[in-house]
């Protein structure tokens, strides 16, 4: 009988001596096939056994630590015009070397879901053999962190995820929260970048999310609340990312109706409602009324700031281009140095627009400049950097801000703040965003920034008084501004599908009354802004140009005045 040598093990396993079973003897050659037997199949429950307490320990650390994306695919929403970045994930994790992924973007734009798009085209079959069956799992980064309350408890925690991870095989980490400041860890990932979704694309994706959100609260939302939610989410919610706060409107609009109980449809008003309560503006859109409004800002502005006519007249036209989209991009509605005396009304003025535009005088915010005379005074106003004191408040400018985006903001006796707080000044007027202690961007281009000075006021009483002209005070007052200003501050104060031709003479208006070599290009801009810019928004607003209008710009006869002719409707108004 032929011995084989696995034979031999199974016997000396089983206590027999080798001797007996290479003699060949009869009783011996029974009792290892039994003994044989029993170790297969004792091998085979240990096996067993082994898998299944391996399993468990998996799963227990997965219930812990994260969640099977995959297994919830079916319970998330449609992922919709992702398709691209899904794909560019799927072929990084199909890579031989290097195939880990890091999606990166803005909070809000997507990323989690790009995720959860591939866990449904994974429990759909939909992609490459070598993800067929892979589980996606997301890892909680808190809950691992939760009571390490000793040196290498975090390391040891994520070193046993991975291991039961690795042993489990066939499964996709998910790491929601990754920071690529080790560049030896970043060379190891291939990036994904996730754009935010433009308006139309938002669009889109909310359509998609429309029969679940019907489906769950029970109601009907139109395609116009749809666009509404987009369209006032971009213009009245900065700071968050599209489609998140889209999502979020449409959300909170079927709540409150769901919770009213008095309307079974949602409509673009109830998203009005909705913006409303989070910015704390009345919102309305430009209609006919508003138009009227619009128009007629700056005789109601006169009926409670009485004397200052011309200041009241240069806020209410900055405020007309602003609604209509003809301001630069980005910057405040308007930026305004208001010169005078105490008690001429500068402060009323301040406090007039912000009840007219933001719908009451506590949408004002008030610095007093006499406060900030100090080198840490702008540590004061945008928070102080890490590892220093106050770092966790804040700055008193910035957070008031952050909490209040739509406000007219007060400078007042700005000549008398220390020298650094006015060189903030500069990127806050010209970009319309200032950058807090803890590295975040704060966007003023929903504000209205109004700054007040006593400098060169002694003039002005001059002129009143009848001792010297108007013309002759106010030249007298800018000498004094400009010693006391920079003139890199003074420049900074301050598309529509509107074609505009303009003739060669009007070039030569418009340098002759506005040209200044010691200013550079910037008193052009301003006076284009204030006498073109402005007759072009009224003309918007009052519908006698429309999107696509074409508008011919002409001097006039004694070439000091411009005329403007609209193509359309020919039209010929002289200014």
């Amino acid at each position: 009988m032929a011995w084989s040598l696995f034979d031999g093990i199974i016997t000396l396993g089983r206590g027999t001596t080798g001797s007996s079973a290479v003699r060949g003897d009869k009783s011996s050659i029974h009792s290892v096939e039994a003994s044989a037997g029993e170790v297969l199949c004792a091998g085979a429950l240990a096996a067993v056994c082994w898998a299944a307490w391996r399993y468990f320990q998996y799963s227990r650390c997965l219930r812990t630590y994260g969640r099977d994306v995959t297994a919830l695919a079916g319970k998330a929403d449609p992922v919709i015009g992702r398709d691209d970045e899904i794909d560019r994930l799927i072929r990084i994790l199909c890579r031989r070397t290097k195939n880990c992924a890091a999606l990166v973007g803005a909070a809000g734009v997507g990323k989690t879901a790009i995720v959860e798009g591939l866990a449904q085209r994974i429990v759909a079959g939909k992609v490459p053999s070598k993800l067929a069956g892979a589980r996606v799992i997301e890892l909680n980064l808190a809950a691992i962190v939760a009571g390490t309350t000793y040196v290498g408890m975090f390391e040891e925690r994520m070193t046993d995820f991975v291991k039961k991870v690795e042993a489990a095989r066939g499964k996709v980490k998910f790491v929601d929260f990754a920071i690529e400041k080790d560049p030896a860890l970043k060379r190891r990932f291939q990036k994904v970048h996730v754009k935010e979704p433009n308006t139309h694309s938002t669009i889109a994706i909310l359509q998609g999310l429309k029969p679940r959100y019907e489906k769950h609260y029970g109601l009907e939302i139109r395609d116009a609340t749809i666009d509404a939610a987009v369209h006032l989410a971009d213009r009245y919610i900065s700071g968050r990312r599209f489609p998140d706060k889209a999502i979020d409107l449409i959300d909170e609009a079927c709540t409150t109706i769901e919770l009213g109980r008095g309307n079974s449809v949602v409509v673009p008003d109830h998203i009005a409602q909705v913006v409303s309560g989070w910015t704390g503006i009345p919102i309305t859109t430009l209609n006919e009324e508003e138009s009227i409004k619009l128009i007629h800002l700056a005789d109601r502005l006169h009926e409670r700031v009485v004397g200052q006519n011309e200041a009241v007249n240069l806020v209410a036209e900055a405020v007309l281009r602003s609604r209509v989209g003809l301001h630069q991009a980005g910057q405040p509605i308007g930026s305004f140095l208001f010169l005078g005396t105490t008690g001429v009304g500068k402060t009323e003025l301040a406090k007039a627009l912000a009840e007219q535009l933001f719908g009451s005088e506590k949408m004002m915010l008030r610095f007093d400049m006499s406060e900030y005379v100090c080198p840490e005074s702008v540590l004061r106003l945008v928070g102080a950097p890490p590892s220093n004191h106050g770092y966790e408040d804040g700055g008193q400018l910035t957070e008031k801000v952050r909490r209040r985006p739509y406000s007219v903001i007060l400078f007042d006796e700005v000549e008398k703040a220390y020298p650094s707080v006015l060189n903030v000044f500069l990127q806050l007027l010209d970009d319309g965003v200032l950058t807090d202690g803890k590295g975040h961007n704060v966007d003023f281009k929903n504000t209205i920034i109004i700054m007040t000075s006593n400098v060169g006021a002694e003039h002005l009483n001059v002129g009143v008084a009848g001792e010297k002209t108007t013309t002759a005070s106010r030249n007298l007052l800018m000498k004094q501004v400009k010693k006391c200003f920079k003139p890199e501050f003074l420049n900074r104060l301050t598309g529509k599908g509107i074609s505009v031709v303009i003739d060669d003479a009007v070039l030569d208006v418009i340098l002759s009354e506005s040209h200044d070599p010691a200013y550079g290009a910037r008193p052009i801009k301003r006076w284009i802004e204030k006498n073109i810019m402005t007759i072009i928004s009224k003309m918007l607003v009052n519908a006698e140009a429309t999107e696509g209008s074409t508008i011919s710009i002409d001097s006039t006869s004694d070439k000091k005045g411009l005329k403007y002719e609209l193509a359309q409707k020919k039209n010929v108004t002289d200014y």
